[in-house]
Order: structure tokens, then C-alpha cells, then sequence
């Protein structure tokens, strides 16, 4: 990356008027191959590369950004951003990061970026795509349609500040998927779909077809059940639903405008003992691991729940300030269960005997004040340890506290491909209203 030219950018940016300044320079690739029922449906490739400016004049925050990348380009542009800057509000809690909480020294290799991602032919692209196209029998009659897609994705970041900061991060993505849609009884026309995706083309794994044919047809002959309460299995594909909400509620931004269920939180036990999640942001090779959030600061392994009390907050510099707290990170890494009971969704299925498996949600919301939720959801009905038929139209509502009260087992398949390590779960005692 051109660190010279992020150079110019800052120093120009102070001799226009900023009091403080961060500049960032982003260059992404973008590859995609679709093929249709066969038919190549879709090639596209792109390049982007675009410059960020957050300036701090007299108190006051503005953000910018430019993809014109020649030096001389930039005076004007910055001399007239510092101007619009002026105009606004001033906001004191508008700073750059305490020094001291930056990352410094030297960055070992996390593993994100593949290195041979420039030189991978489009013909090994296209032969992977065609493979995976090759996985669906389509003599079966009930399939109406097979979307299969091979997408790539390189982004490199160059982060430099008035205080010395200086931080440069690379990754890359490559991913299969396949959408199957079938023909069930009357209208009804299911569809699914499943993917894999890792940081290194030549550990892309094929699979994606079959496996994206066989939930699309688990889906025929979907049936109501009566309302109640069951015992649920979150499958790993979509466990995360029931922690996302555990992660928006602990950020700067929830907590300062109070709009956050874990509100003064910090050391008390409100989600049950049986909950402990750990940042764990510096494992090479998985994704999302980071040395640095977006502003410098310096990730670390942290607990963020232990034993059902939060740690930690995420809280960025600016509401940090708001809040009259230090800094953390912006956001979790790399989050890990820990994990009890019945390790995969089967075994949990085969230790309960009779529940409801989800592996799919339809919409719903969580409120983030209160940590009540309703959500649409997809899934089986099992019995015996085993499936027994698909179901239909149901709701499962509660409360995340309490949900997490409930929790049976925390298991340890988590999917390698998702940037958090979230397994199958199993509760007891959820709420399900059917029939």
C-alpha cells in the first residue's frame, strides 16, 4: 500500500486547520462467478481503493472520504473539509484514543491473507464453480432451480494518525454457496441454501450442494404443532441469534444512550452461571482475529461474560468520553463459548429425546432495552432423539436473561467458516406458539 501518500494526506490535512486527524486508506478486490441452473449467470470483478478523513477542528468532528489518490488533488479538498468542519456543533467527546491504549510493537502474522490471492488463475475459479455444480443430481424432479456462486475478497487497510499511530491490516475471503429452491405440495416452493468460506483458496472445501439440497428438501412437508413450552436446540448455523443480542447490549453506544438490558452490569450475575464467553482476538488463522480495532486500540484475550456476569464493555473513544470511562475495543473478536454438556446438535438431540431443533430464523426483533425477543423460526420437530417432521409457523419469544437461565448444554461444532466461534445451544423451557 502506498503509505506515502497516507502521509501527505495527514500532514496536509493538520497545515489545513485540523487540530487532530486520521487517515485511512482502503483497497479491496471483488471476484464473483454465478452459475444458474448450469448456465453461467453472473461474472463480475472489481477494484476499489478510497481514502477516509476524520478531522478534529476546534472541538469539532467531521468525516470525509476521496477516491482521487494524486497528492495534488488533496489541498483544496482538505482546506474546504476543515471549513465544513468548522460549521458543525462542537462535540468535546470527539477525540483521538489515549496513547497509551494504542497497539505497539511488532504485529506477528495472524494468518488473514492468503498470498497467492493475486495469482490464482480464473480458470481455477470457474473449475471449482463447476464442480460444485455437479454435486446436485438434477434428474430429481422436485428441484425447480440451482444457484451456485464462487465469490473472492481481498481488502487491505492503512490506518495513520496525528499521534503517531500506524497500524496495516490484510485480508482475504474465497466462498461457495448453493440455493436450491424445490416443488412441495400445492404452491409451496421451498427454498435453502448452505455455504463454505475460509481465508485460503486451497482450503475451500466443496460439499456446499449436497448439503444445500438436503435442508431444502428437510423442508418438505412442514407441519404446525400446538403451542407450549420445549426444549430447543439452536443449531450452530443460527446460535448466534440468542448471543448477538448479549454483544449489542454491552457496547459504548447501548450503554450511554441506556437503551441496553445489561445496563450496570459489569460484575453482576444476570445471565446464569452457565454462560462464560471469551474474547480470544490473537489465534492465527481464524477470522476475525485482530491485533487493533478501527481506532488503534489494542485488543486482548478477555473474558466478556464469566459465569453469567458481564466483564467488559465495548466502548470506543467517543463513548468512552460520553460515559466518563476509559476505552476498550469497539466490538468483540473472536468469541468463544464455553462449552458444557453434549458437544453437537445430534448428540443434545439424542440426550433430550423430544424438542424442537431450529435451524433457521424468519425476521423478528430483539428489544434492546428490555432484552425481550420474537422471533419467526424454522426448524424440526424431533423425537425419540431423532427427526420427526419439519415445522411451520412458529414463534419462539422470552427474554434473553431468562432464556439464558435456561441454557442445557453449549456445544463445541462451531462452523470454522463464521467469525465467531458460536456452537449448537439447547434450552429448556422455551416458549413456542404454533397451533
Amino acid at each position: 500500500m502506498d503509505k506515502l501518500i497516507v502521509q501527505q494526506a495527514l500532514e496536509m490535512a493538520l497545515r489545513a486547520g485540523a487540530d487532530q486527524a486520521r487517515v485511512v486508506l482502503t483497497e479491496s478486490s471483488l471476484n464473483t462467478y454465478s452459475l444458474l441452473d448450469g448456465e453461467l449467470e453472473r461474472l463480475q470483478h472489481s477494484l476499489s481503493s478510497s481514502l477516509y478523513f476524520q478531522l478534529y477542528v476546534d472541538g469539532r468532528y467531521g468525516t470525509f472520504s476521496t477516491n482521487r489518490m494524486e497528492p495534488g488533488d488533496f489541498d483544496k479538498y482538505l482546506r474546504e473539509a476543515v471549513e465544513s468542519t468548522r460549521l458543525l456543533a462542537p462535540d468535546p467527546c470527539r477525540t483521538l484514543p489515549p496513547k497509551e491504549l494504542y497497539f505497539e510493537g511488532e504485529a506477528a502474522d495472524l494468518q488473514q491473507d492468503d498470498p497467492a490471492y493475486d495469482n490464482i488463475a480464473p480458470e481455477a475459479k470457474r473449475e471449482l464453480l463447476e464442480k460444485l455444480g455437479t454435486e446436485i443430481d438434477r434428474s430429481d424432479k422436485r428441484i425447480i432451480s440451482v444457484a451456485n456462486e464462487y465469490e473472492d475478497y481481498r481488502e487491505r487497510c492503512l490506518t495513520i494518525d496525528s499521534q503517531g499511530f500506524c497500524g496495516e491490516t490484510s485480508g482475504t475471503l474465497f466462498s461457495l454457496s448453493t440455493e436450491c429452491s424445490v416443488k412441495g405440495k400445492g404452491d409451496v416452493r421451498p427454498q435453502n441454501f448452505w455455504y463454505d468460506s475460509t481465508m485460503f483458496f486451497d482450503t475451500l472445501p466443496l460439499g456446499c450442494g449436497k448439503i444445500a439440497l438436503e435442508r431444502t428438501l428437510g423442508m418438505l412437508g412442514a407441519k404446525k404443532i400446538r403451542s407450549g413450552k420445549y426444549h430447543v436446540i439452536l443449531d450452530r448455523t443460527v446460535a448466534s441469534k440468542v448471543v448477538s443480542p448479549i454483544f449489542t447490549a454491552l457496547s459504548g453506544g447501548a450503554i450511554q444512550q441506556k437503551n441496553s438490558f445489561l445496563l450496570d452490569s459489569i460484575g453482576k450475575n444476570l445471565l446464569g452461571e452457565k454462560l462464560t464467553i471469551t474474547d480470544t482476538p490473537h489465534l492465527p488463522g481464524l477470522m476475525g482475529s485482530r491485533w487493533f480495532d478501527s481506532e488503534g486500540l489494542a485488543t486482548k484475550e478477555q473474558d466478556i461474560i464469566r459465569a453469567g456476569a458481564p466483564q467488559a464493555y465495548f466502548l470506543t473513544t467517543y463513548f468512552a468520553n460520553k460515559l466518563e470511562m476509559a476505552p476498550t475495543v469497539e466490538s468483540v473478536s473472536v468469541p468463544n463459548l464455553e462449552p458444557f454438556g453434549a458437544t453437537s446438535a445430534e448428540e443434545m438431540m439424542a440426550n433430550i429425546g423430544r424438542g424442537i431443533l431450529i435451524t433457521g430464523f424468519n425476521g423478528g426483533n430483539t428489544n434492546g432495552a428490555t432484552g425481550d425477543f420474537s422471533f419467526g423460526i424454522e426448524g424440526y420437530l424431533f423425537e425419540n432423539g431423532k427427526i420427526s417432521h419439519p415445522i411451520k409457523e412458529m414463534n419462539m419469544t422470552g427474554n434473553i436473561l431468562s432464556l439464558w437461565h435456561n441454557v442445557t448444554n453449549i456445544g463445541t461444532d462451531y462452523r470454522e467458516c463464521s467469525r465467531w466461534r458460536i456452537p449448537s445451544i439447547s434450552f429448556e423451557n422455551v416458549d413456542l406458539s404454533g397451533m
